[in-house]
């Protein structure tokens, strides 16, 4: 699984810079929360939209893993605390039963 996910990575930057080759001389303006901005390089706004991207993806990432964390946790109380109620009753001493029942039981079975 490790070497498909480092040849995709390795994909997308080949792909980036390629992209960035290719396109070095193209100048574009952005608009950035009312605020514009003229003649920019073309692979300074695709640098700075990967590293965004990259940022929201890693604060998702982050929420997503504390979340399983906790689950984690939780599962592994009740996981004990089931595991303590089996031990509690395979330790749990047998009853001895009632003669009624023993004599009950041997007159169902003739």
């Amino acid at each position: 699984m490790w070497v498909v996910r480092t040849i995709l990575i390795v994909a997308v930057f080949v792909v980036l810079l390629g992209f960035g080759i290719y396109n070095a001389g193209e100048k574009v303006s952005v608009t950035i929360l009312n605020t514009r901005y003229i003649n920019v390089p073309l692979i300074v706004v695709t640098f700075w939209s990967c590293v965004f991207g990259l940022m929201v993806s890693i604060l998702l990432f982050i929420t997503v893993y504390f979340k399983q964390v906790g689950d984690i946790r939780r599962q592994k109380r009740v996981n004990d605390s089931l595991s303590a109620e089996i031990a509690a009753l395979r330790n749990r001493p047998i009853e001895e039963t009632d003669d009624k029942f023993l004599l009950s039981d041997k007159e169902g079975s003739q």
